[in-house]
């Protein structure tokens, strides 16, 4: 006969049991290094966000090196890593309605871009489904991006034939554009590509002058007021492990995606940029800024670039030209 003693005593185990069971540990893929700002900001925001909201039965653990950046995607949809960060330009002809927001001649902050990105994506992006067996939480850019060199940059003019690392994406065309002679590599690799001589410099935002130490190779850094380019990035979460948590996780979960998560990143990057540019002056680097003649240079020399990924937009199935007036109608005005 059943012993009617032990039942409290089973009972209580099988309830540790299954709330043990319910807690939930997201393995976030990083490969940017220890500081950047998606280590230094990003994850600890979203662990804490994500622990207080669940009361520690959902917790985030930052993992370093699961695979290359151009990976990433797959690393976060295959399951290997539960969360990631992906640029959507490393990953070539599947992305092609997050171009529009690395157009040059976009102003903004990475806060505000990142906003105007998000927000567009929610009214005209997110029915193309461009993301695969991921949850996109969240998309954003870095800050404007800059030409960062060893030599000293005055004119847009002086890029020309130089090997310039260009990352990717819409920053590609505006190399092409400029007449540099463009580099491809992951930006983890961007030290070693100029301290060898593969590369004489890098378009890159003012943060990773710190994050990645490019202001040890390069103290020039020239910028249009106009906007030069940006990168997209988005913060993804895997499909199956989204429908795998608690109601009660998934409601945390979604609370903080969306536009005020790609806020929050936006305003964590600005940070960084300020960083990078701070850390960079103690060092002798310094941030030249583009004259108007040069401003007006730029404009006339990348002109055709929006029509193009206008084009790639549209074969997505997208009101392309609604899509571009809306974004540009969530930026700053001049």
């Amino acid at each position: 006969m059943f012993n009617k003693l032990l039942v409290p005593a089973f009972v209580s185990v099988a309830l540790a049991a299954s709330a043990q069971a319910a807690d939930k540990t997201l393995t976030f893929s990083h490969w940017a290094g220890p500081k950047h700002a998606m280590a230094t900001k990003v994850y600890p925001w979203l662990n804490e966000q994500l622990t207080e909201c669940t009361g520690g039965s959902l917790t985030v653990k930052l993992e370093n090196g699961l695979a290359p950046p151009p990976a990433q995607y797959d690393t976060v949809r295959d399951g290997v890593a539960d969360l990631g960060w992906i640029v959507h330009g490393y990953t070539k002809g599947k992305f092609l309605t997050t171009k529009m927001i690395e157009l040059p001649g976009l102003p903004g902050n990475a806060e505000e871009l990142s906003v105007a990105f998000q927000t567009t994506h929610e009214k005209y992006f997110a029915d193309a489904k461009e993301a695969k067996g991921v949850e996109v939480l969240s998309h954003f850019v870095h800050g404007p991006g800059v030409v960062n060199t060893s030599k000293e940059i005055t004119s847009y003019k002086d890029l020309e034939g130089m090997k310039i690392r260009v990352g990717g994406g819409v920053a590609n065309d505006v190399g092409k554009a400029l007449g540099v002679a463009g580099v491809n590599m992951p930006a983890p690799a961007v030290y070693e590509a100029i301290s060898s001589g593969v590369a004489d410099g890098v378009f890159f935002p003012l943060e990773t002058l710190y994050s990645f130490k490019i202001n040890e190779l390069t103290k020039y850094s020239f910028k249009n007021p106009d906007g030069m380019y940006t990168t997209s990035f988005a913060l993804v979460l895997n499909e199956d492990t989204y429908s795998d948590l608690s109601d009660d996780q998934r409601a945390c979960v979604d609370k903080i995606r969306g536009v005020e998560m790609s806020r929050q990143i936006g305003k964590f990057w600005d940070e960084a940029d300020a960083v990078g540019a701070d850390e960079s002056s103690k060092t002798g680097s310094v941030v030249i800024e583009a004259s108007d003649e040069e401003r007006a240079y730029f404009k006339e020399k990348t002109a055709g670039i929006e029509s193009t990924i206008l084009k790639e937009v549209s074969s997505r199935g997208v009101d392309a030209e609604a899509a571009l007036e809306f974004l540009k109608s969530q930026l700053p005005q001049e």
